[in-house]
């Protein structure tokens, strides 16, 4: 930003927050209604005593952190400290950096914005009464020391264990499907047959049999289409990327994880010195849930394309849907400028901040293409009581699905077939298929089930998962994640006894609250008020036996809980010491499939190095029972 301003103008860093809660107690003041009793982060008092030399220099002074709750409260931090030197202090929020906006943010002569300090205080001191409540009331009852509980991590950390619960209790189901190869008017093609049921081996004989194919297949000689469907293909090209599409696609595309990716797309926000020139931003804020695109941005765009990809601009706009939880504050991650192509600009980028820069700049101008055009026809031939259908997609234009590597061309054709026309049998197939059991998690998935159910919000997607890493609940092979026996028996323990509190409906709607804050249409005392006395009314009741089988039933009714108002001990530390305890669960409590082999123990499952499902039997080394995902 240094390199917008003049010389009178001085530049400094406080490297992001710079106070925080205590780590070692609650420092929460609750007889003055849960105000937060924040510290200096460790080195952060001598960094911001220098910076506050520079300050006393000044004529006035400007904060410029993030636009976003976090951002806010680093501000809120910085003008508290630096309002004792008594001058003019603004905020500037910079949705991106550049000379442009740079400007108009000095000329807007901003305050702090004090709805959004309230809702990020309401969500750090909610997290942290959760924190500190249930993590001992969890080492008091499962008797390892070591644990801690998160609000929203334990309802991702749920997620998780119930995708492993139905990887475990999968049962492979093979099935048949019957194909007739021949020809309708001189065109090669095979039909399908058409059942609602999955066919077992019995089901494929009996159809065989019924169709005449053995012993004597002249009865297939002639078939006759029967019916013809059309309908009108519109694919619109995807919308411009929010925080949770960019790392749900930068995993899925380019193997980044959600760490790797924000940190990359950081840097390309901050920006790079071109040439002898400026130092240019090169995306705008890389946290949001939105996919909106300003008018300027989108002009900027459109030129570009008329100019390079003449034809391909779409010839109509209306704004997307934005999705229910969207805050819409911000536009989506898209480059400031299309001009700055990644092939221009790569001699200044590293190799993985250009796979990235690609993945946004692309992904940008795809959204302002026209539609994929053309039409389905489902053909339908009748056999008796039974159904063939011949699926056929021709594309009157390509639209969007020309640009860039683009995919393979489709190689389909228009049929001039007509009801009656006869399918002349040549051949069958009977392919035999089975059920694939359900995948696990990436990182990019979870982050985007977080933006689609309104759990998180985009400053915090990459630090849920990290912390889930960091607590060793969860881990990761070639992007899938799974939990741990840890995280299984945590999980198992917080739904049993506080899912009112992080189930999925609750989570979501604390968030909406937060909001609400944001919005200055909510009171941050009565949101964390409320969410205390339900918290203490949970932890008063008696504790439900602890099985690793005990949940009946994922889904759950959200109650509203009450309890009486009380201090908690003010001098509880949250150090946590580690443990070496062992952590077996008992083969009666599981609900998983017995052995093949020894028909004592139960099939389990892990995450192997290449990221497969090992199975194996829980008496190993007893039972030497074992067996990989294909």
């Amino acid at each position: 930003m240094a390199s917008y301003l003049d010389k009178d103008w001085v530049v400094v860093a406080t490297k992001g927050h710079i106070k925080d809660l205590p780590a070692k107690s609650y420092g929460i003041d609750f007889r003055n209604f849960f105000e937060p009793e924040y510290e200096w982060l460790k080195g952060k008092k001598t960094v911001f005593s220098a910076i506050k030399t520079k300050a006393k220099l000044a004529s006035v002074i400007y904060i410029a952190s993030d636009p976003d709750r976090e951002g806010e409260i680093i501000a809120k931090h910085c003008f508290d400290e630096l309002i004792k030197l008594k001058k003019p202090i603004f905020r500037l929020r910079l949705k991106e950096i550049s000379k442009e906006e740079v400007n108009r943010q000095i000329g807007l002569k901003s305050g702090l914005d004090l709805a959004e300090i309230e809702s990020q205080i309401a969500r750090r001191v909610v997290d942290r009464i959760f924190g500190f409540e249930v993590s001992p009331d969890l080492w008091k009852q499962l008797k390892i020391s070591s644990l801690s509980a998160g609000r929203v991590q334990s309802t991702v950390l749920h997620w998780i264990c119930e995708r492993e619960k139905e990887i475990q209790n999968f049962s492979k189901e093979i099935y048949y499907q019957l194909k007739l190869n021949g020809s309708v008017l001189g065109d090669e093609v095979s039909l399908e047959y058409q059942t609602k049921e999955k066919l077992d081996s019995k089901s494929i004989q009996n159809l065989v049999s019924e169709l005449g194919i053995f012993p004597e297949p002249a009865r297939l000689k002639e078939i006759l289409l029967s019916q013809i469907k059309k309908k009108n293909i519109k694919r619109n090209p995807p919308p411009a990327f929010s925080t949770a599409s960019l790392q749900e696609t930068s995993s899925r595309v380019l193997g980044f994880d959600s760490k790797k990716t924000m940190r990359l797309a950081q840097m390309l926000f901050e920006g790079k010195q071109i040439g002898s020139g400026e130092r240019v931003g090169l995306i705008t804020y890389m946290r949001t849930d939105s996919t909106r695109v300003s008018d300027s941005k989108r002009e900027l765009g459109e030129i570009y394309l008329k100019k390079h990809f003449p034809g391909l601009v779409s010839e109509s706009h209306t704004p997307k849907k934005q999705k229910k939880y969207s805050q819409d504050a911000h536009e989506a991650v898209i480059p400031i400028n299309p001009n700055y192509t990644p092939d221009s600009i790569s001699s200044y980028l590293s190799p993985d901040e250009k796979k990235l820069y690609t993945l946004i700049w692309e992904r940008f101008l795809v959204s302002l293409m026209k539609p994929e055009l053309g039409e389905e026809t489902i053909y339908e031939f009748q056999k008796d009581k039974h159904t063939f259908f011949y699926k056929n997609e021709f594309i009157t234009d390509p639209g969007f699905k020309v640009f860039g590597k683009g995919e393979k061309k489709k190689n389909f054709k228009r049929f001039d077939w007509k009801v009656g026309d006869s399918f002349l049998y040549n051949s069958h197939s009977i392919e035999e298929k089975q059920t694939e059991p359900p995948v696990r998690y990436t990182g990019g998935k979870l982050v985007q089930k977080m933006e689609d159910t309104g759990v998180g919000r985009p400053s915090t997607y990459g630090s849920i998962i990290e912390t889930l890493k960091t607590r060793k609940y969860i881990v990761e092979y070639h992007k899938s994640i799974g939990p741990t026996a840890l995280g299984m028996i945590v999980d198992e323990y917080l739904f049993l006894n506080f899912q009112e509190m992080i189930g999925e409906s609750f989570t979501k709607d604390l968030e909406n609250k937060l909001d609400q804050i944001t919005e200055d249409k909510s009171s941050r005392i009565s949101l964390i008020q409320n969410f205390y006395d339900s918290l203490l009314g949970l932890l008063r009741t008696p504790r439900k036996k602890y099985t690793i089988a005990g949940r009946k039933h994922s889904k759950y009714k959200e109650e509203t809980l009450s309890g009486p108002f009380g201090k908690p001990n003010p001098n509880r530390s949250a150090k946590i010491k580690a443990s070496t305890t062992r952590i077996s669960i008992p083969l009666e409590q599981t609900n998983a499939k017995t052995c093949p082999v020894c028909k004592e123990g139960v099939v389990k499952t892990k995450l192997g190095k290449n990221g497969k499902t090992i199975y194996f039997c829980s008496r190993y080394p007893h039972c030497d029972y074992i067996t990989y995902e294909p």
